[in-house]
C-alpha cells in the first residue's frame, strides 16, 4: 500500500478513536447521570456525519475544482441534520455543538501536522 494512502487510513483511525471517545465522554456520561431524555448531550448524528464526510473529503481532496461545492453541500447536510435533530426534540443547541466540537477536535487531532501553526493569536 502507498504511503499516502497509509497515512489517510491512519488520519481516519485517529479521528474515529477520539469520535468515539468524545461520544462516550459527553452523550453517554451525561445520559448515565441525567437520564436518557436529556437535550445537551453530544450530538452523535452530527458526529457520524461529520466523519462520513471527512472520509469523502479525501477524495474530493484530489480535485481543487470540487472543493467549494463540496463545502457547500457540507454545510447544507450538517444543516439539515441538525435542524431535523431539534424539530424532533432530540436535542437542544448544546447537544448540537457538542457534537461539532468533538468532531473539530477529532480532525484537528488526525490532521495535527495540516494544522501546526495554522491558528495563531
Amino acid at each position: 500500500m502507498r504511503q499516502v494512502t497509509q497515512n489517510k487510513i491512519k488520519s481516519l483511525a485517529k479521528a474515529a478513536s477520539i469520535m468515539i471517545l468524545g461520544l462516550l465522554i459527553f452523550k453517554l456520561v451525561p445520559m448515565e447521570i441525567f437520564g436518557r431524555d436529556i437535550k445537551f448531550d453530544a450530538s452523535a448524528h452530527i458526529t457520524t456525519t461529520i466523519f462520513c464526510l471527512y472520509v469523502l473529503w479525501f477524495y474530493i481532496d484530489q480535485n481543487k475544482s470540487w472543493r467549494t461545492p463540496y463545502f457547500i453541500l457540507s454545510l447544507v447536510i450538517i444543516s439539515i441534520v441538525s435542524i431535523q435533530r431539534i424539530m424532533i426534540n432530540a436535542h437542544n443547541d448544546i447537544g448540537l455543538l457538542g457534537g461539532l466540537v468533538i468532531s473539530f477536535v477529532a480532525i484537528v487531532y488526525s490532521q495535527k501536522k495540516y494544522f501546526k501553526d495554522k491558528f495563531k493569536f
